[in-house]
């Protein structure tokens, strides 16, 4: 029988390097949950003997409250000791937590809607909308398909699809400008870690469900 999730932020501590990391979990105490951090997690896989966890807080209403609590927490530390990202080694030395950003809103679950399925998103979306057969439309795609002229009847029944399609030359400026965009290593470097990441905590999410 699975145990029953609930909110907690946490407190890692890094003695060989005394620093911290502050975080939040939705979950339980003792299902493997290490922290958001992937440069603490590399850390923590290499030598977990030097790693310790404290419970801070235990919130059990919703995770709405959960990010609260863990903003509350997160503005008592001084940003110029966070570790800056893309950093290195050297400029490490002075920081005292693993937390890059100070804040909660790039958790994934702090939007209800990015926990949905996507057959749940679209049947939000398409709530209050008609998507069953439209008579009164119909005959007017078909009219303007073949090609025929168009009656003030079937003027009025297509004025509701609003479709505008890119011009040639629009076309073109982008085609070149995405071009030069993903000519630079840096670009796609960028693009690869972010993809990396996002992978990542899509595992993650799917492990904590």
């Amino acid at each position: 029988m699975s145990k029953e999730k609930y909110g907690f932020v946490y407190i890692w501590f890094d003695r060989k390097h005394k620093r911290y990391y502050i975080g939040s979990h939705w979950g339980t105490e003792d299902d493997g949950y290490i922290c958001s951090s992937r440069m603490m997690r590399q850390s923590y896989n290499r030598r977990k003997e030097d790693f310790r966890r404290r419970i801070i807080k235990r919130i059990y209403t919703n995770r709405k409250d959960l990010l609260i609590e863990e903003e509350r927490w997160l503005s008592m530390i001084d940003p110029n000791k966070t570790t800056p990202r893309n950093s290195t080694i050297e400029s490490r030395k002075n920081a005292r937590y693993y937390n890059i950003k100070l804040g909660t809103q790039n958790h994934w679950w702090s939007d209800i809607d990015s926990s949905l399925t996507v057959g749940e998103k679209i049947s939000a979306a398409k709530k209050g909308k008609k998507t069953g057969p439209r008579p009164e439309v119909g005959p007017a795609i078909s009219a303007s398909k073949k090609g025929k002229p168009l009656t003030e009847e079937h003027k009025a029944s297509l004025r509701g699809i609003k479709k505008k399609p890119h011009t040639e030359e629009w076309k073109q400026q982008n085609s070149e400008r995405f071009k030069q965009i993903w000519s630079d290593p840096e670009f796609r470097a960028r693009q690869s870690e972010s993809r990396k990441a996002a992978w990542i905590k899509r595992k993650q999410r799917i492990n904590n469900i």
